[in-house]
């Protein structure tokens, strides 16, 4: 019993910390998945296009990896310092791991919803919204490359 009872508390410890953390930007990439569903089906009726289970399915599991490989940046925000600590390496500033890859991932999505939503009415949104998501997006994309340069 006493097992079960470290476990949850552990579990829910840990639950307590992400959500004081990560509350906001959890519900953030809750809510632009959402979206991102809800104009896929828009884009889909207006357009005329089928909805199939199998489309349904895919979409499913790459929303479950998106939230999946959020949790996983979480995760190493509080693990990272914590191993770094047991060798005895000190990082000077907090991990943003986690904020980053919600980050992305709430552009990504308001990218599609801009997508779905120009194709169902070309004059719902101006095209420069999806240039400027984009253009975000890419900025992140190019912290890689910059990083790869300096070594």
């Amino acid at each position: 019993m006493n097992r079960y009872l470290l476990a949850a508390s552990a579990l829910l410890g840990a639950a307590a910390t992400i959500s004081e953390q990560y509350l906001i930007l959890i519900i953030l990439v809750a809510v632009a998945i959402v979206f991102d569903v809800i104009s896929g089906l828009i884009r889909a009726a207006a357009t005329g296009e089928p909805i199939t289970s199998e489309k349904g399915t895919r979409g499913f599991w790459k929303k479950i990896a998106l939230l999946f490989s959020m949790f996983f940046a979480f995760f190493l925000d509080l693990a990272v310092p914590y191993v770094l600590e047991v060798v005895s390496i000190n990082i000077p500033k907090m991990l943003l791991f986690g904020s980053i890859v919600g980050v992305y991932i709430i552009l990504n999505e308001s990218i599609s919803i801009t997508e779905n939503i120009l194709k169902a009415n070309r004059h719902s949104v101006p095209k420069w919204l999806k240039k400027l998501l984009s253009g975000a997006k890419d900025k992140i994309d190019d912290m890689d490359e910059k990083d790869g340069d300096k070594k």
